[in-house]
């Protein structure tokens, strides 16, 4: 037998990739090649997101504590220390997404490899667009989990008991890094499910003791996984409570509102299917929707009978709409970016089910049309990718004018190490900083300034000013805000910038 201690260590990695199909191999590639097209300009840049600036301060496993996702933090601390290095954590995140992308083809049984390229590219880029670019800390954490969710899918629908414990756990650690990966999961079997009725279109195989087996245990392992989080969270003693949206939906506060979530979600769905949104260019979102509008018709066409047909369109639907599942438990939660990924899903569920259930010139027609898409994904990944380095120079640009004016000011009474902040300053948002969630974000306060400043190796004090220095609040008061002449001074022995009267 062929073991660590008599066969060289090269040779049993080698055996074990080659056991791999070899589609699935190329299709990994094909993504890897995908993401690093994507994180492209990540790679030539050291970009830092508005919020990477606090965070390259935490130096413990508190990383996103106070959001419930105490293993984001044990993995940022306990395996690389704390540092932030975005090249590495970069890498880590392509290889992971690969990853999840061939395993979500496989459990969708795709089978050839353009087609497994097109998926896994579609769920390793949309994701970094819409979400992990935010991030340096969120490179290698949030695929991580994506990764645990689909496997954990894949494990719970073999319905034995082994297998769903092991998807318990495995619920646990993805919910511990990103608690909105519960939507990645219901998204991927449901169109599992979908394939099932409109791939092998005959009612029995939908309707079988399997599939059935296969939803319960599914369910069981979900609601095993998230009581066990509650657990880890409660002894813990997180203050999980905050203005994010699915540490609250974990938290059952509040009482539930379905009419107020119902209106929310359908108003979020279509929000992502049809508006115009600036860092989702329309021509995408047209795109998006003929994959949408040509799965609808082979959910018509292919399953036999009225009810076949009735429940793919109706499964269609759910899938649509299962980003959002959490809201039904928090409606009033902030959610765009938590549900994103998951929106990745049903675009590539969609593509699968055209490609394996059409004809050749459909499939090819269809590839033809993805990699259109995955080509627009590609561009506004590095779009905004540039627009948040410019934004890191603007934000460090502005602070250095500010301290730069306080510090040439004629007075002996100050040491030049405290600066009252007061308001905060909402940069302007003209070409190409366009208005997007997440994406050259503009406002500068006192807590961000602070850490820029220590980034800049400044022994300056940004503090916010409040009530307990109420001469510095006359003085806004009286005072144009940045970059008026007037904005900064100093009273009572410290400096004062007035950024806004609010």
């Amino acid at each position: 037998m062929r073991s660590i201690l008599n066969t060289p260590i090269e040779n049993l990695l080698s055996d074990s990739w080659n056991r791999i199909d070899r589609a699935y191999r190329k299709g990994f590639f094909a993504a890897v090649c995908v993401g690093i097209l994507a994180y492209g300009f990540e790679m030539t840049n050291l970009t830092l997101h508005h919020d990477d600036v606090v965070q390259i301060f935490f130096q413990d496993a508190h990383l996103s504590w106070e959001l419930g996702r105490f293993g984001l933090g044990w993995l940022h601390y306990y395996t690389q220390d704390a540092y932030i290095m975005p090249f590495v954590q970069m890498a880590e995140g392509i290889v992971l997404m690969g990853a999840y992308g061939v395993v979500v083809s496989h459990f969708w049984g795709v089978r050839k490899p353009m087609d497994i390229g097109l998926i896994s590219a579609i769920l390793t880029v949309f994701p970094f667009m819409a979400q992990i670019f935010q991030y340096n800390t969120a490179m290698a954490t949030y695929p991580a989990a994506h990764l645990l969710v689909a496997l954990a899918v894949v494990l719970s629908v073999r319905a034995r008991l082994l297998h769903g414990a092991v998807a318990a756990a495995l619920y646990v650690c993805a919910f511990s890094i990103y608690q909105a990966v519960l939507a990645n999961a219901a998204t991927i079997f449901i169109f599992w499910l979908l394939g099932k009725l409109v791939i092998h279109a005959d009612d029995d195989a939908f309707l079988s003791k399997s599939t059935i087996r296969s939803t319960i245990a599914v369910a069981l392992s979900v609601v095993v996984g998230g009581i066990l989080y509650l657990v880890c969270v409660s002894f813990m003693n997180i203050p999980i409570e905050s203005y994010q949206a699915a540490d609250k939906a974990f938290s059952f506060s509040g009482e539930p509102n379905l009419s107020y979530a119902m209106a929310e979600i359908l108003k979020g769905t279509r929000s992502f299917y049809f508006w115009p949104e600036n860092y989702f260019p329309n021509y995408l979102k047209k795109l998006q929707l003929i994959f949408i509008v040509g799965a609808a018709i082979f959910c018509l066409w292919f399953p036999k009978g009225f009810w076949p047909k009735a429940g793919a369109v109706s499964m269609l639907v759910l899938a649509g709409f299962s980003p959002r599942l959490l809201q039904l438990l928090h409606p009033a939660g902030h959610y765009h970016n938590l549900t994103l990924t998951a929106y990745a899903l049903v675009i590539a569920g969609t593509v699968m089910i055209i490609n394996r259930a059409g004809t050749i010139l459909l499939r090819n027609a269809t590839a033809v049309l993805a990699f259109v898409l995955i080509g627009g994904y590609v561009l506004q990944c590095n779009w905004i990718s540039t627009v948040n380095y410019l934004n890191t120079v603007a934000h460090f640009a502005t602070v250095t004018q500010i301290l730069a004016r306080a510090r040439s000011l004629p007075d002996t009474q100050w040491d030049g190490k405290t600066i009252a902040v007061v308001g905060r300053y909402e940069m302007p948002s003209d070409y190409p900083f366009k208005g997007a969630t997440g994406v050259a974000t503009k406002f500068l306060d006192a807590h961000h300034m602070d850490k820029i400043g220590r980034l800049m190796r400044d022994e300056v004090k940004f503090i916010p000013a409040d009530e307990t220095r109420p001469k510095v609040l006359e003085y806004a008061a009286t005072h144009s805000p940045w970059p008026q002449p007037g904005s900064v001074g100093i009273v009572d022995g410290i400096g004062v910038v007035v950024l806004s009267k609010n």
